[in-house]
């Protein structure tokens, strides 16, 4: 299988960099030993460009309507500074089309969720006060909506990564592809063989996604194409659960039933729900329909995504927690 060499932003201490509050990194190995065989990164350190390292701590502070990024040490306001540097670099990294980024948890201006916003007395308390993304992570959602990103602390959540890496990876595959500038045939072939992978995410828009592709023509292709994007990234942001995936799984089997023998249907449906049960993970049920498809073939499905969204040393459907 050939994948797309994916286009990650990163901040710069998860790869290792000594950018730290302290001058040390956040080294994070499956950033450094995992990801970065697949992919090419964007590093980013708003608070190292800005105010040096090593350098006091910040926090977010709520003054009035406004949160700004305060060094309660010095009582120094680095809101301006860090604002001017998102300004600057978001734009910049997003020009190389972006599938992904990885950002560093609790922090200030990376953080994803759950960043403590501070009252003007330097005192927080619990659920009454907000919490809410760092400022370059908040900024860089707001600039591109559609793209995947996660934290390394949750990346170590099986759930999490699979969706995140199946995200990126499918983004990748899509920015190729409406690079090439297609056709509307080969926007149609595009779509079908997503149908799997797309249906585990959300039925319901798959079926718009459908819908949109059956009414291109040439001189409406390129609206679809964006109308398309905008969709599938909608999409995308969607987590597979185990509903989803068994649906999608015997709608797979549905192209063998009349074929198999009656030891290999009660192997099949047993895997299945092995793997509802938290028995066996996920791939141990695409092994047996990987096998019924080499053994009775089908042109269709021979094509799937789904069975291949990612490179399989990954092993992103090998443990039992990767679905809920």
């Amino acid at each position: 299988m050939n994948y797309p060499r994916l286009k990650i932003a990163v901040s710069d201490c998860l790869r290792g960099t000594e950018c730290r509050y302290n001058g040390g990194h956040a080294q994070d190995d499956f950033v450094n030993d995992h990801l970065a065989k697949y992919a090419d990164f964007y590093p980013f350190c708003p608070e190292a460009a800005v105010m040096g390292t090593p350098r006091e701590t910040i926090r977010l502070v709520g003054i009035d309507t406004e949160v700004r990024v305060i060094g309660p040490k010095s009582n120094s306001d680095y809101t301006e500074g860090l604002q001017a540097y998102n300004d600057k670099i978001i734009p910049k990294i997003l020009s190389h089309k972006m599938d992904g980024a990885v950002v560093k948890s609790r922090s200030p201006s990376c953080g994803l969720e759950r960043i403590k916003v501070y009252q003007p007395n330097g005192e927080w308390h619990g659920s009454k006060d907000p919490m809410q993304s760092g400022l370059f992570t908040g900024d860089l959602q707001k600039a591109a909506p559609h793209l995947a990103i996660e934290e390394e602390g949750r990346l170590t959540d099986a759930w999490l990564r699979e969706s995140f890496m199946l995200h990126a990876f499918t983004s990748a595959r899509w920015r190729e592809f409406s690079e090439a500038q297609p056709n509307v045939v080969e926007f149609q072939a595009f779509h079908r063989d997503h149908k799997y992978l797309f249906q585990s995410k959300n039925e319901a828009i798959y079926r718009e996604l459908g819908a949109l592709v059956a009414a291109t023509r040439k001189h409406n292709l390129a609206e679809s194409l964006l109308k398309y994007e905008q969709k599938m990234f909608a999409l995308l942001a969607c987590r597979s659960t185990k509903g989803h995936m068994k649906n999608v799984l015997d709608h797979i089997y549905g192209y063998f039933k009349n074929e198999v023998t009656p030891l290999e249907k009660e192997h099949y449906f047993e895997t299945v729900a092995e793997f509802i049960n938290d028995i066996v993970p996920l791939i141990a049920v695409i092994k047996v329909l990987e096998q019924f498809l080499k053994h009775y073939g089908s042109d269709y499905l021979a094509s799937q995504v789904f069975f291949h969204p990612y490179p399989a040393d990954l092993a992103l459907r090998s443990q039992t927690s990767a679905y809920r």
